[in-house]
């Protein structure tokens, strides 16, 4: 009892009751280890060995990827052999492996770095994660989104002249889509507005709506002709034929078309002339001033047949007129 009475007896230090010691913690948080499913080396953090990746096929490991930074360095290496040292398509293929969105822009920059400020090499793959993700403003995350950017890069996927005026991607003049409608491939839109130019080269510009569509016509009829030769159809011999009359109609219907402006252009009054040229290809523009000073012969015709006889009527002088007056020589 009198022990016990010792114990109990009153402590004058104060003490906290609720921050009595407990358990101590371990300095390490965890003792669990990340293995590579390339390589199988197991690795304490993935902060230092795994690149990070938004694709959600790795949101149960932490959003890291499974393989390691030095797998997919080798990876990589060993994939420009198999495309014979082509780096794009190596580094494409390690997105797909790995489900990362290509950005080519993105790819180019990171391909211009190549050693670390030590000189040490420095692994390609993981400075393109890394610039990425830095930025990756509105653009894709995944491989899968990398696919969706080529298929609307595609001009014949897009609906509307706005889709394709809106994607840089897509190579293809907005204005040739315009003129011959969505739907085509890009070879296709090339045939088309080569065979569009070809006649412009040969008759001029349309010079209206209907002339036009003449030329849009005969181009689809000729695409139309070299898809069809092309697959060996049986009806290439009907098609033929149709090409074949729309150009001799299309043809005639110019030239036809040509000659009648000529002639509009021919009986046009004086002053219509004198407009066309001052718009089209002023006097002024032209060096020697002279040139186009009495273009239609009108002064020398009043000088000579006008002005001169009514000189030597009211004068008395003898000037004859210069075609039909003969020097001493001549004479």
């Amino acid at each position: 009892m009198a022990e016990r009475k010792q114990l109990m007896k009153q402590s004058p230090q104060k003490v906290v009751k609720d921050a009595k010691p407990t358990e101590v913690e371990p300095k390490v948080l965890s003792d669990e280890q990340y293995r590579c499913t390339c390589c199988g080396h197991k690795y304490k953090k993935q902060e230092t060995y795994f690149n990070r990746s938004k694709s959600p096929i790795y949101k149960g490991n932490n959003g890291f990827m499974s393989i390691c930074q030095n797998c997919i360095a080798e990876l990589y290496e060993q994939y420009i052999k198999f495309y014979n040292g082509d780096e794009d398509a190596a580094a494409e293929r390690i997105c797909q492996i790995t489900d990362t969105y290509f950005s080519p822009e993105v790819w180019a920059v990171s391909r211009k770095i190549s050693n670390s400020r030590n000189g040490k090499s420095r692994n390609r793959f993981s400075t393109y994660i890394s610039k990425l993700n830095l930025n990756n403003q509105g653009t894709g995350t995944t491989y899968s989104d990398t696919l969706v950017r080529r298929w609307e890069a595609d001009v014949s996927n897009a609906e509307t002249t706005k889709e394709v005026e809106d994607n840089d991607d897509i190579e293809t003049p907005v204005d040739v889509v315009r003129r011959f409608g969505t739907g085509f491939s890009a070879g296709d839109y090339d045939s088309l507005q080569y065979e569009y130019q070809n006649w412009v080269d040969r008759y001029g510009d349309p010079i209206d709506k209907r002339q036009e569509e003449l030329y849009v016509s005969i181009c689809y009829m000729k695409l139309n002709l070299q898809k069809l030769l092309q697959k060996g159809e049986s009806s290439i011999g009907a098609a033929s034929n149709s090409y074949k009359s729309q150009i001799e109609a299309a043809t005639t219907e110019i030239e036809d078309r040509k000659k009648k402006a000529e002639a509009e252009k021919q009986l046009s009054p004086l002053g219509e002339m004198i407009r066309d040229i001052e718009e089209y290809c002023p006097a002024e523009y032209y060096k020697d001033k002279k040139l186009y000073v009495d273009f239609d012969h009108l002064r020398e015709y009043i000088e000579r047949f006008m002005t001169r006889p009514l000189r030597n009527l009211l004068t008395g002088s003898k000037e004859l007129d210069k075609e039909f007056s003969l020097s001493d020589m001549e004479e």
